[in-house]
């Protein structure tokens, strides 16, 4: 039998979630809509179906095609203006030769059709409306019949003065071809508005048909989430996609549970869905296709379409988020919210319950959204962290995206300059850096290849290779699915801010150099630079006295696919020490590097104490970090490790200056005064002292050519611990015991980005008479120690360090500055 199909409907009262999507295509258990409808035809053999188009139509078209693989048939009728219900039916007259079916396709009902037509051809009516009984009908077009089923009155979305009825219009209808005498082609014309009345005034045979089972019209975002739920409650005979693994959870193919993970049914969870350690999936959440939901997130009655993104401890309630949307870490979305498709939202956001937020807005880490969000960008305003360029992979750092940011930074160097790329273990870099190079190709700058290795590596051939710049790309130290980008300046070093600006100007303005084909960039790969990087180091070091030392020495890496442990290895054999891996199985499998560490120290030190070594060492951040333990199984702190390259530095430093960040205690400023050196402050961002150890030139490489960073070098900081020790003829403890006694501590504290500038007026004008220091942040010193309030520049978060006579004071400090930042926000 034959069907059409009303499926033009543009929803707008679903908006935001129907801006690029029909209302028909809107996804329920993450099924479209429409393909219930489909469904429930060929249940009652309904087989020859036509659909009437005119919203987005070839969303519809392309995902059903000819209807074959859904066991049915299907043609589409497309208006170019909108006809009106009866109008748009009138569109397939040809088609329709014979008794016909008529449902809307946005609407979602298990009504028995066969029912339906059994009383259509009973009576032998012209028109039988389906009607179903609901609790408000100033919606709907409400009928009310005679005994035998005969229409007496219609009335499209009365008043409640007008109401007469609550059994109202469910928009499905038996309809004989002969009707289609009773109006024209290419007119407006609805059934309820204007066919149905003057089919009443003709006396024609229009008949209502009360049917039972259920049937919801979806027209507004409460009754979307309440179809969603009705469905996970068996109230329709259809059942959610999937398959049921167990009672009430089903699941796609492809899909995969961490063995910790939390469901509580009911709960959908589409094909090749993931979801990580310790996630909580509670009652009547739906996770559409090729989503992902990250660890410890919690979801509650929240409906999520297809290609989502939860962060790390983010949490939902009751809220609806589009295709594509993606939440970084400790975002919060209350009941009612509703991301449209295609937005980012930043790490710690705060959506408010009942906001709306249209398709395709980036709202900045640590927003308050309060109000519905209708106009904005795609991207923030900026590309650049602390860091670099921090992007989630292969979802926000997409191979276009790369090629793009590619581009970009082709267009700040000169043309036929040359850069060094390079990547770490993380897979998604090095299948990206294929992108990126791609776009600084375009741009006809020329780019060495160093394969993977680790980031200190680059560094330094960027000078070796007297390369204009260098490009690091690997997983970020903060977050295991992101992926960090780093820019590195012809000496190695971070970019500046100036630079980083006039890379996002030319990525968000698309103001781009492109190459003529002639001039197009070459790649070269650069094989093994690393043994010349080792050969720097060992100029650089009092390497015969390392050696005669002969240390022996555990050491460890975050991953053992990472090429570190075996450059580390290297570095120590050539340096004539013995050194041994610390077994990956001692320290389990852990993401994220603050669970790493939690198991690290007791790791390593049962390992030195069992080999008897002089240390262990263990590299993080690709290389670039440096942890220690001392031969009897200590912990060397950050600080300490500072103070003992700060002493190392003096004994080599030609003018005795030694820089330190802001944040670094006053301890280790008055160790460097007692041996005659100086100290010069510098921020705290990695820039700010990389500039100042190069002015100083205060760890040169022994080739003349620029110099080694020690606080973001492991590799050579561990070289100049063990040179220091050879040295002194100290062991590690014995060094670090001859260090002055110091009491820190560090606390971070939320904060809205649009607090910041306000509470640090707050606080300086509070602090005006106190001896103050304004490098970075605001340092204030007081009788028994001195507080740092440094605003974050990649998180919604003040930092808080504090030195002071006793551990007491220094948590007292820490306390009374956040205890202010927190009355000084609003509430």
């Amino acid at each position: 039998m034959k069907a059409i199909v009303m499926a033009g409907g543009k929803g707008t009262r679903l908006r935001p979630l129907t801006c690029k999507q029909p209302k028909p295509m809107v996804p329920i258990a993450g099924k479209p809509m429409i393909g219930y409808i489909l469904e429930l035809l060929r249940k009652y053999q309904f087989t020859e179906i036509g659909m009437t188009l005119f919203y987005l139509p070839e969303v519809i078209a392309n995902y059903f095609g000819d209807g074959r693989e859904f066991g049915v048939n299907l043609r589409y009728f497309i208006e170019e203006t909108p006809l009106g219900t009866a109008g748009s039916v009138k569109n397939a007259e040809t088609f329709l030769d014979e008794t016909f079916l008529v449902i809307s396709g946005d609407a979602l009902t298990d009504i028995n059709l066969a029912e339906a037509l059994a009383f259509h051809r009973a009576r032998r009516a012209l028109v039988t409306i389906v009607l179903t009984k609901v609790a408000n009908p100033l919606d709907y077009g409400v009928g009310i019949t005679a005994e035998d089923g005969r229409i007496r009155r219609f009335l499209e979305k009365p008043g409640w003065g007008e109401v007469f009825s609550d059994t109202v219009n469910t928009g499905i209808y038996l309809i004989e071809p002969e009707v289609f005498r009773y109006y024209e082609k290419n007119k407006a014309v609805d059934f309820s508005k204007d066919l149905f009345p003057q089919l009443l005034q003709a006396g024609e045979p229009l008949y209502g048909f009360v049917a039972d089972g259920y049937w919801s019209d979806v027209g507004n975002l409460a009754q979307y989430r309440q179809a969603n739920y009705d469905l996970l409650d068996g109230k329709l005979e259809f059942s959610p996609p999937g398959t049921e693994i167990a009672p009430r959870l089903w699941v796609g193919e492809g899909t995969e549970l961490a063995p910790d993970s939390v469901v509580e049914g009911p709960v959908v969870l589409g094909k090749y869905v993931r979801v990580e350690s310790k996630a909580r999936l509670g009652p009547y959440s739906i996770i559409g296709d090729h989503s992902w939901v990250g660890e410890e997130a919690s979801l509650k009655k929240a409906i999520l379409w297809n290609h989502t993104y939860v962060g790390y401890r983010s949490e939902i309630r009751g809220a609806i988020l589009a295709h594509h949307t993606h939440l970084k870490s400790g975002v919060s979305v209350y009941e009612g919210a509703v991301l449209g498709e295609g937005c980012t939202v930043g790490a710690k956001t705060l959506i408010k319950p009942e906001v709306r937020t249209w398709p395709d807005k980036y709202l900045e880490s640590g927003s308050v959204l309060n109000s519905s969000l209708v106009w904005g960008n795609r991207w923030g305003a900026t590309l650049f962290g602390r860091q670099g360029i921090v992007k989630t992979a292969n979802l926000e750092f997409t191979p276009e995206f790369a090629a793009k940011l590619g581009v970009a930074l082709g267009t700040v160097l000169r043309e036929n300059s040359r850069a060094v790329v390079a990547t770490d273990h993380f897979p998604a870099a090095q299948k990206l850096k294929g992108a990126l190079a791609s776009g600084l190709l375009g741009t006809g700058v020329h780019l060495l290849d160093l394969g993977v290795t680790a980031t200190p590596v680059t560094r330094q051939a960027v000078v070796a290779l007297e390369a204009a710049a260098g490009l690091q790309l690997g997983v970020s130290p903060s977050d295991p699915d992101h992926l960090l980008v780093e820019c590195f300046d012809e000496q190695g070093l971070n970019i500046n801010r100036d630079l980083e600006r006039k890379i996002e100007q030319a990525f968000f303005t698309e103001e781009f150099r492109r190459a003529p084909v002639g001039r197009l960039g070459q790649l070269t790969t650069v094989v093994d630079f690393f043994p010349r990087y080792v050969e720097k180091i060992l100029k650089a070091t009092a390497y015969d006295r390392i050696k005669r030392a002969g240390f022996k020495a555990v050491v460890g890496v975050e991953a053992p696919e990472s090429p570190v442990g075996s450059l580390l290895t290297g570095l120590l054999a050539a340096l004539g020490c013995t050194a041994s891996l610390l077994p990956q199985e001692a320290l389990g499998f852990h993401r994220r590097i603050e669970h790493l560490q939690k198991e690290l120290f007791p790791a390593l030190a049962a390992q030195v104490r069992r080999a008897g070594a002089d240390l262990g060492a263990f590299l993080v951040r690709n290389g670039e970090g440096l942890l220690l333990v001392d031969e009897e199984g200590t912990p060397v702190r950050e600080e300490q490790l500072t103070a003992l390259l700060s002493l190392a530095a003096l004994k080599r430093s030609e003018t005795g200056t030694i820089p330190l960040p802001v944040t670094a205690p006053l301890f280790i400023e008055e160790m460097v005064k007692a041996n005659r050196g100086t100290v010069v402050r510098t921020k705290a961002s990695p820039r700010g002292l990389m500039e100042k150890v190069a002015e100083a030139r205060l760890f040169p490489t022994g080739d003349g050519r620029g110099c080694f960073q020690a606080a973001y070098d492991g590799f050579y900081a561990l070289a100049t611990i063990l040179e220091l020790m050879a040295g002194e003829e100290k062991s590690l403890a014995a060094l670090v015991r001859r260090l002055p006694p110091y009491y820190t501590a560090r606390q971070q504290v939320d904060c809205s980005w649009e607090a910041k500038g306000r509470i640090m007026r707050h606080l300086f004008e509070e602090n005006k008479g106190k001896e103050i220091e304004i490098i970075d942040g605001l340092k204030v010193f007081h009788d028994q120690g001195w507080a740092l309030v440094l605003p974050d520049a990649e998180e919604p978060a003040f930092q808080i360090f504090s030195e002071a006579v006793s551990p007491e004071v220094a948590t007292e400090l820490t306390a009374f500055y956040t205890g202010r930042i927190t009355a000084l926000q609003p509430r």
